[in-house]
């Protein structure tokens, strides 16, 4: 009787304590970042756009394109490009990390590691996972922030910062309280030759982007055929002359196609039989590389996109063709040639349509602003107000005070052990509360045993509760698994 209370006591202590570690405080602002060009050498010569941050002790700066099929931040080793003095090649890369500067890298294990165990690795990459400190901008810091170096000599690093379904940089800023909620609003900016800066915010949405009404999309099923949590149905597409005259791409007889909404690729991937006839209709000389044409042969029309629900996207002329451009030596991004116009579109004509995706990426999302609440299985669009950033964001926090009591499936893996702690000891905090709730449960479960077979010998009482404790603490979580904030984000249809 003296101990039946302890562990009673033990689950009412354990459930306080991970009420308190889960809760959400909502009035903590929202994380913005700017998507903008950075300086990313550290002679201050290359230049790159994305979203800055630094990584390491000092910061060594980075900028990444965000990326919606990445779960984990992903950078390029200082190695891929020789040495920092590389520019073109680290102005290229976005950044170049070289561990041996950084007072607080810690490798990892992949096992051990606190990352998201989403990702794929190709079998030509080279990857090594670590934890170091993350600055965002002038906005927050986390510390034991999961990192992956990926090294590929024959397709190059796929650099990116993740805003996949099962984000371990979602996940951190969360749990260290630098963004209230994992829900995320994105302008791309604009990157034709008037170029806008864009902004990510994490936590919510910048209302002074959005032009009229949000339309709400369902999540898709990610598969290996649509690899993007963002999937919309394309109805049609087609290209309009400046005379009137119309050419469909994508039929509204036709079934449809089903698009990936991704931002970390600017341009747009139709089918090789849409870029086919585009390529007919506006008498393409194939003997200018991808999809060029000399000034004195522009194409003069625009480009219309309209989804299964109506929802419509208009690419004027001066963003669908511009002048080429590409990296300089100095790893800045230039226009390369003054003659020659570029097409906003992937030319793929040589391939097979099944075997491609149709992808809209960052060019279709200058139009079109983008919020997604991965909780509640939805993403939203609206048009995005064209023109300069107005000098005062309209910043909308998106919180729900209430807890979820599990976080993201990542993983179908299961681990015995932890890697570095997120966001000053938040992770291992709850690490903590889940071996006293694991305790809790041996006691409660081997108290009931003893009552249920009074009769039997107390070796074999021992025995039963011996066998359950692989069990329970084999199935500890990693800090990216861990409880996340559930967001509540009321749709305008």
């Amino acid at each position: 009787m003296a101990v039946g209370w302890v562990p009673s006591l033990l689950c009412i202590v354990s459930w306080a304590l991970h009420a308190i570690a889960v809760s959400v405080d909502c009035s903590v602002v929202p994380l913005s970042l700017s998507w903008s060009n950075i300086t990313v050498s550290a002679n201050g010569v290359a230049v790159t756009r994305g979203i800055e941050i630094g990584i390491g002790t000092p910061n060594q700066i980075f900028s990444l394109r965000p990326s919606t099929t990445l779960n984990n931040t992903r950078i390029a080793n200082v190695l891929d490009c020789g040495s920092q003095t590389n520019t073109s090649c680290v102005g290229g890369k976005g950044g170049v990390f070289d561990s041996s500067k950084s007072s607080t890298f810690v490798v990892s294990l992949k096992n051990r590691w606190n990352g998201s165990a989403a990702d794929t690795e190709a079998a030509t990459g080279a990857y090594v996972y670590f934890n170091d400190v993350i600055d965002f901008q002038a906005n927050g810091t986390v510390r034991g922030y999961p990192l992956v170096q990926n090294s590929d000599l024959i397709s190059g690093p796929e650099a990116g910062l993740p805003l996949g379904q099962n984000s371990s940089f979602l996940a951190a800023v969360t749990q260290a309280k630098v963004a209230p909620s994992s829900v995320w609003g994105l302008d791309a900016g604009d990157r034709s030759l008037s170029p806008r800066d864009g902004k990510l915010v994490v936590g919510g949405y910048d209302a002074s982007r959005i032009e009229g009404n949000l339309t709400t999309f369902p999540l898709g099923a990610w598969t290996n055929q649509q690899p993007c949590p963002l999937q919309v149905r394309v109805a049609e597409v087609f290209y309009t002359a400046a005379n009137g005259s119309k050419v469909f791409l994508l039929p509204p007889t036709s079934d449809g196609v089903t698009a990936c909404i991704e931002p970390q690729q600017q341009r747009f991937t139709f089918l090789p039989s849409m870029v086919k006839i585009f390529a007919l209709y506006t008498d393409y000389n194939s003997s200018y590389p991808g999809l060029t044409f000399p000034t004195v042969t522009r194409p003069d029309g625009a480009l219309q996109i309209t989804l299964d629900n109506g929802y419509t996207t208009t690419i004027p002329n001066d963003h669908l063709f511009t002048l080429q451009r590409g990296s300089d030596e100095n790893g800045q991004y230039v226009v390369t040639n003054s003659s020659i116009f570029e097409t906003g579109m992937v030319y793929n004509e040589d391939e097979v349509d099944a075997e491609v995706q149709l992808i809209l990426g960052g060019l279709f999302l200058t139009y079109n602003y983008l919020v997604v609440d991965y909780d509640n299985s939805q993403f939203q669009m609206a048009q995005t107000v064209q023109g300069a950033q107005a000098s005062n964001a309209e910043i909308v926090t998106v919180c729900d005070p209430t807890p979820t009591t599990e976080g993201p499936n990542i993983s179908q893996e299961k681990h015995t052990s932890k890697a570095a702690a997120i966001g000053g000891g938040t992770a291992g905090g709850v690490v903590g509360l889940a071996a006293i709730a694991a305790l809790c449960y041996l006691l409660v479960r081997k108290r009931r045993r003893n009552h249920q077979r009074q009769d039997q010998k107390g070796a074999q009482q021992n025995s039963s509760s011996m066998a359950m404790a692989p069990e329970l603490f084999s199935d500890e979580r990693r800090p990216s698994e861990l409880a996340l904030v559930r967001h509540l984000l009321q749709p305008n249809s």
